[in-house]
């Protein structure tokens, strides 16, 4: 999978000179997919916990695509707007469980399958995609 960014530890993301904490200082804003399936995009924005929200983007975007596949361990778990729960985004390779996470170290050791995300509610969403780029809006 090739990617544009890497990780800082969970949910820390690096790009450019651009770091940003998804768990703590973001919220995902929406998820989906354009209308023939090619992409699937989560659009996260700033929250009011962010620490010095000045130097942080309002809206950062992750676009997945080619040969995109999308996979939730279960739509039941939604107890609550999936934008009030905190994130937890990494990598996966084809042995990990849904509660798993591979650091950036291994994923430069083996070729990740994909990306996780984990919200604390218990629900997870898993991405099979070529390639993942995180951009500013």
């Amino acid at each position: 999978m090739k990617r544009n960014f890497e990780f800082d530890g969970i949910s820390v993301v690096k790009w450019g000179d651009r770091v940003v904490d998804l768990h703590n200082a973001y919220e995902l804003e929406g998820l989906g997919t354009d209308l023939n399936g090619s992409e699937f995009q989560l659009r996260f924005r700033r929250n009011g916990h962010a620490i010095s929200p000045a130097g942080l983007p309002a809206h950062v975007t992750l676009t997945c695509s080619g040969n995109v596949r999308v996979a939730f361990n279960d739509l039941c778990a939604i107890a609550a707007p999936i934008n009030r729960e905190g994130i937890e985004i990494a990598y996966f390779d084809e042995w990990c469980d849904w509660l798993s996470f591979l650091d950036e170290q291994l994923a430069e050791r083996q070729e990740p399958q994909g990306l996780h995300l984990g919200f604390v509610n218990g629900f997870a969403v898993r991405i099979f995609c070529d390639e993942a780029r995180f951009a500013t809006e």
